[in-house]
């Protein structure tokens, strides 16, 4: 061992102490991300307009919540950003790649001067606000993650294999990963330029492999596999969205009860100063790691030290 051929012990305590600090450094870095943005949901409104039902099929029945996304927290480090979207229940009763089978994400995304004010596709039966228009769309299964601008080339809606289970094509620049009932997005920024002060629109549909744009389609009467819709508005122009994250203050039922609804936007905004964090925050779970770290080097220094009578 190197450490053998240094006959003096004080520069031998030196060396250690040094490769502990740049381990532990390295693993402070490893979870560098802040948090930008974190949006409370209401618990258990996934049920569009409010009068909407699940289907009767089993899978939807007794389980509770399916749809039904509780926040979403936006995580930033150097080089990319991490989304967390929290549900209540995520099952997985047809064996994702993912690890869930029933949600269909919607994630639009206004951080551009330009971009469009119209949905890429008309599936999820909405409109968006005037001051809204996206530059970014990404839309999730639990088979695949797909990214388009408002000047993408649009799917073939009626390509049998576009609306499968298989993934259509890889895209390598994201990455999607579930834990428990929490579904994690990566995006690059080099990918998804800069979240400062953008404009973000979240919807959540039923997935349906074969339904149009992949949303499960609504039925006037109780249905083994569509979804009941209780209004009284035709169901061309109704909205097929389970769940919204809506502002502070706003009711989903309004929001949704209309033709085509203009769905809010949330706004992200970090300019709000960064808040020094306390020791609370050093002992949340996304700290926990660093700090046993740190205290592991610790001890092994003590041991060190009186085990080979470093010290006077």
């Amino acid at each position: 061992m190197v450490l053998k051929k240094i006959k003096d012990k004080r520069k031998k305590l030196i060396i250690l102490f040094i490769i502990c600090l740049f381990i532990f450094t390295a693993a402070v870095n490893a979870e560098n991300y802040n948090v930008i943005f974190n949006h409370l949901d209401a618990a258990g409104d996934d049920y569009g307009p409010g009068n909407y039902l699940y289907p009767q099929n089993h899978i939807f029945q007794n389980k509770g919540n399916l749809f039904d996304l509780q926040s979403m927290t936006i995580f930033e480090s150097k080089s990319e950003y991490k989304i967390r979207f929290s549900f209540s229940n995520l099952t997985d009763p047809w064996g994702a790649k993912y690890g869930f089978s029933l949600p269909l994400l919607e994630i639009y995304i206004d951080n551009n001067s330009t971009g469009s004010n119209q949905l890429f596709h008309s599936g999820a039966g909405v409109s968006f606000d005037p001051d809204f228009n996206w530059n970014k769309f990404i839309k999730i299964s639990g088979w695949w993650i797909r990214a388009f601008n408002p000047d993408s080339q649009k799917e073939n809606l009626l390509n049998i294999n576009e609306l499968s289970l298989n993934e259509p094509g890889v895209n390598n620049n994201f990455s999607l990963n579930k834990k428990d009932n929490d579904i994690f997005l990566i995006l690059p920024k080099s990918e998804i330029k800069s979240l400062d002060n953008s404009k973000i629109v979240v919807m959540v549909g039923s997935f349906d492999p074969f339904g149009y744009d992949h949303f499960r389609s609504l039925s006037k009467s109780k249905s083994y596999w569509q979804i009941y819709s209780g209004n009284e508005i035709p169901l061309t122009k109704a909205p097929r969205v389970l769940d919204i994250l809506v502002p502070g203050g706003s009711s989903q039922k309004e929001i949704l009860k209309g033709e085509l609804p203009a769905i809010p936007y949330l706004e992200i905004d970090t300019d709000i100063a960064a808040v020094e964090p306390t020791i609370i925050d050093y002992l949340k779970p996304i700290n926990k790691i660093s700090v046993s770290i740190l205290l592991f080097y610790i001890f092994l220094l003590i041991f060190v030290i009186y085990r080979f009578k470093y010290h006077n």
